[in-house]
């Protein structure tokens, strides 16, 4: 249940706040979706934190709507109100807005039942993981193929630190 309202509220807050000019974002958008896609895939069988039916019949909705709603809608959101033109101190303000919001999001599913953690994985590997994706979303709207090349040694480093080997994955 909580994964539908989460929904819900993204599809609200980008139909108030998303740039109308959304093909713009729309890489960006797919760049979120396929990295949390590919946690889900690689990561199946060794998961360091999953989405929980919480209400729903299937385990897969939760996992599909922040695939397919959750993470495009909120980097479409983030994109378009980014404060490009002013100081790093006000862009890194408007980042930390953001990340706060997703560790309260984060945090009210945990206690709702919607998101477990696993294999050494807690809130507060989230809340890095977290700024880490915001900063490389907002480089790969300008800098598509750096925000690559940073998110590949990025997962690797993930990948050793918690174990999730070849052998441990679907």
């Amino acid at each position: 249940m909580v994964a539908i309202v989460l929904s819900i509220s993204w599809i609200i807050a980008a139909m108030k706040f998303g740039d109308r000019d959304w093909k713009k974002y729309y890489p960006s958008m797919l760049f979120a979706a396929l990295g949390n896609a590919l946690y889900e895939i690689l990561c199946y069988k060794y998961q360091l934190w999953s989405m929980e039916p919480n209400g729903v019949v299937y385990s897969i909705i939760p996992m599909l709507l922040l695939i397919l709603v959750g993470m495009p809608l909120s980097t479409w959101v983030f994109l378009s109100k980014y404060p490009y033109e002013l100081s790093i101190y006000k862009k890194g303000i408007y980042v930390s807005f953001f990340v706060t919001v997703f560790i309260v999001l984060e945090y009210i599913s945990i206690k709702f039942g919607a998101i477990s953690y696993h294999n050494g994985w807690n809130l507060g590997w989230s809340l890095f993981f977290v700024i880490v994706m915001f900063l490389v979303i907002r480089l790969h709207f300008t800098r598509p193929i750096l925000a690559l090349l940073i998110s590949i040694p990025f997962s690797f480093l993930l990948c050793m630190i918690f174990e999730v080997t070849l052998e441990k994955m679907k």
